[in-house]
């Protein structure tokens, strides 16, 4: 069973206009018009109080019909409309109890001995319209319970083909990764008397871990919550450094003031890598080749400090290489742990400063 957990106002609203309008048209006594503003009320609330609503409905009518003075065509017109809200909220059963109930009452008048309706015509009129009502509410909640299955449906259906589609993305990945890795450490051991060469292709095998390691926790998190905008690695400033630098030293550059760094066991706040990779990403587009590029990370008072230096080339960058992340997105995740970031050109060098408060580093 479905209900709503709110009273419906935009009832409340039509049916206090359609009173005005009335109103307008031919005057009402106090006693019609607080009858009519109950019946709008039961009305409003019957998709909350269903059988509340109802019963409260029927006990309007036993009371119109021993006061004829509080009688109006609002009060009969509403009996349909709250027959139909009833049944759409899952009461079909009790909607047609509530029909047959207030069809009666309404034809005939107990107050008065006539347990006949005298009138069938307009009985059956009325009859009709009640069972109007009855019949769409049960059909508009059938309609909504379809649409409901249907889109669970298509939820599921693509839940599925999402999960497919990861598990045969990282299959191929992984296969392709692993190749690589067997095929640079192959490399590596045949390069004995290539220092450059050798040290390169571990490079690229300790590349290749870490993008298999990374799309591995990238299809986890896919698979396990999806409302979440992006991953956390768990990675400690000094595993950080060395991702940061591995493509950098594999691109020929040199690195200096990082070593210092390597054995911090403290980590950046989530969303950090992406300001490293960020970083990286700009040095290889823009750097000198084969220049140096100084990266030291310093402990102060308040908490660490990160500084990176570079010559700037002459020439424009490698267009193609981007981290889609851009300085002013690194620094709005800085900003967002309380800490500063500047970046600006001196002279031929750029340079990148950020710092982070000791209390948002994690342990």
């Amino acid at each position: 069973m479905t209900s709503y957990k709110n009273i419906d106002w935009r009832i409340a609203a039509l049916g206090v206009l359609a009173i005005m309008i009335t109103l307008a048209i031919t005057p009402m006594s106090w006693l019609q018009l607080l009858a009519n503003l109950t019946a709008v009320a039961l009305l409003a609330s019957a998709q909350r109080w269903p059988i509340l609503s109802g019963l409260a409905m029927v006990a309007l009518f036993v009371f119109i019909s021993g006061v004829e003075d509080a009688r109006g065509l609002a009060i009969i017109l509403s009996a349909p409309f709250l027959v139909s809200l009833i049944a759409m909220v899952g009461r079909p059963r009790f909607a047609a109890g509530i029909a047959v109930a207030i069809g009666y009452i309404s034809s005939t008048s107990p107050f008065t001995g006539r347990w006949i309706p005298n009138d069938f015509t307009s009985v059956a009129v009325y009859v009709v319209a009640l069972t109007a009502g009855w019949w769409g509410g049960i059909y508009l909640r059938r309609q909504r319970l379809q649409h409901a299955a249907h889109q669970q449906q298509l939820r599921n259906e693509l839940e599925e083909r999402r999960e497919r589609l990861a598990q045969v993305l990282h299959d191929s990945v992984a296969t392709t990764l692993t190749s690589v890795v067997m095929r640079a450490e192959t490399l590596a051991l045949t390069s004995i008397d290539n220092e450059q060469a050798r040290e390169t292709a571990e490079h690229i095998a300790d590349e290749t871990r870490q993008a298999m390691q990374e799309v591995r926790h990238l299809l986890h998190f896919m698979q396990e919550n999806e409302n979440v905008s992006a991953p956390i690695l768990n990675r400690t400033i000094g595993e950080q450094i060395a991702v940061t630098t591995r493509p950098l030293v594999s691109h020929g550059f040199i690195i200096e003031g990082a070593d210092s760094a390597r054995s911090c066991d403290w980590s950046f706040p989530p969303g950090f890598e992406q300001v490293f990779t960020e970083l990286s990403t700009n040095a290889i587009k823009y750097a000198v080749p084969g220049s140096v590029i100084e990266m030291r990370i310093n402990k102060e008072e308040a908490g660490l400090r990160c500084t990176m230096r570079n010559t700037v080339r002459a020439a424009r960058g490698a267009s193609h290489l981007s981290s889609q992340l851009g300085l002013q997105e690194s620094r709005s995740v800085v900003s967002r742990y309380n800490g500063t970031f500047n970046a600006h050109r001196i002279g031929q060098e750029w340079v990148v400063e950020f710092t982070v408060p000791e209390q948002a580093l994690r342990c």
